[in-house]
């Protein structure tokens, strides 16, 4: 799937290129028709939003954290874009957007989440399927601001006590069809996910032929893949023994 940026950088691309056209026609000045770069930073204005990150997450989780990267877009978004990492002992990497001192939102705890949860998917996924790769796997309440602050609970703690209905599962796997037990297998590994208590999911599996198995690596994937499914919605509602809904037949 393209993403929506290559459509929205082509566009960008386009009115750049007309207002050069009407420089060249009308004789103005460059400076007179495009806007003035707002991503440069000054040091001082660099330092102001480095400290007041660092105290944002000082103040809401109770941690240190390292900035290694500042961005500043007022185009397509935030104004800011922080990367770094949280001292907790993981090091995990988060990115924090907006505006200093008080309008921040984080990733730390769909981070956390995610990497507590992809050991364990993982596992289940190959336990069920005829695993071939997972290519992503994010836990995550989207746009929200996460109210969690303070010591975060392990998302186990949170899924025995029914869960966060905020956040969404998303998945993509590849699997092989196992001489055609892939869809009772995708069954399988759904009813994992749904004894964990997970709620909303948005999963993508790819089911590819069993030959690829033996195909050498460079080989064009996608010439193997037979079913997609793209299975959405809330795992505790959902008919997992009854996927056709769900599939579409890629190559017959």
């Amino acid at each position: 799937m393209k993403k929506p940026w290559g459509r929205l950088r082509s566009g960008v691309v386009a009115i750049i290129m007309l207002l050069m056209l009407a420089i060249l026609v009308s004789g103005c000045s460059k400076e007179t028709l495009l806007p003035k770069d707002e991503s440069y930073m000054t040091q001082a204005e660099e330092k102001k939003v480095k400290e007041a990150v660092i105290d944002y997450i000082q103040k809401r989780y109770n941690k240190n954290f390292e900035v290694q990267q500042i961005d500043k877009d007022h185009l397509f978004g935030a104004d800011y874009t922080i990367r770094g990492k949280i001292k907790d002992g993981k090091d995990t990497i988060i990115y924090v957007t907006g505006n200093p001192p008080n309008d921040f939102q984080d990733t730390y705890v769909p981070q956390l989440w995610t990497d507590e949860l992809e050991p364990r998917i993982t596992k289940y996924a190959k336990e069920t399927m005829d695993f071939r790769l997972m290519k992503n796997i994010v836990y995550g309440d989207g746009t929200k601001k996460t109210t969690y602050t303070g010591e975060i609970p392990s998302v186990y703690d949170v899924l025995k006590n029914g869960g966060d209905k905020d956040f969404t599962l998303t998945l993509s796997i590849e699997i092989y069809d196992h001489h055609g037990q892939s869809q009772a297998e995708i069954s399988k590994f759904l009813n994992e996910l749904k004894k964990m208590n997970l709620n909303e999911v948005i999963i993508e599996i790819f089911v590819y032929d069993d030959k690829l198995k033996t195909i050498s690596k460079k080989t064009d994937t996608d010439n193997y893949a037979i079913y997609r499914y793209n299975i959405s919605g809330d795992i505790q509602k959902i008919d997992i023994n009854n996927l056709d809904q769900y599939k579409t037949v890629i190559k017959h």
